[in-house]
């Protein structure tokens, strides 16, 4: 395990803030920079992130977007290696594995033969089948609804 669920909610404990889709677009300008820049998506409509650079250290700040990642979720919302990773390899992971309230401002440039170019907040439903349940708890959740058709 790289990082914990419960590390996780310990950084939002610290300075982050949970807000709705809506709110977090109505922050004034430099809070609203700072929150879209770190923050991330812990369900549909809801983001925390933080909102004063004081904040911004977290643990997503050693991970970075490939469409190829070398990390992914397990199924108790840890961020696990999906293989084995090299001495001094960047850690990775795709953001379409929480990304999906908010279609990202930056083109990905990873390389990878799949590379996607843009990450898109629905491109998680492009990766189920590779995928399976290795998501977050939100998303694993809709999965179910959509393509599972148990309830939930």
């Amino acid at each position: 395990m790289l990082f914990s669920y419960s590390e996780w909610i310990e950084d939002e404990e610290f300075g982050w803030k949970v807000l709705t889709v809506e709110e977090a677009e109505s922050l004034p300008d430099s809070e609203k920079d700072i929150f879209m820049k770190y923050g991330y998506d812990v369900d549909f409509g809801l983001v925390t992130g933080p909102t004063s650079d004081q904040y911004v250290i977290n643990h997503s700040n050693f991970m970075n977007h490939s469409c190829d990642p070398n990390m992914w979720y397990d199924q108790d919302d840890n961020i696990v290696a999906k293989r084995d990773i090299r001495a001094g390899e960047e850690l990775t992971i795709d953001y379409a594995n929480f990304i999906v309230n908010f279609d990202q401002t930056f083109e990905c440039g990873c390389g990878s033969v799949n590379c996607r170019k843009f990450i898109r907040k629905d491109d998680w439903k492009l990766l189920v089948n590779e995928y399976q349940m290795n998501f977050p708890k939100f998303i694993q959740k809709e999965i179910k609804k959509l393509y599972v058709k148990i309830p939930v």
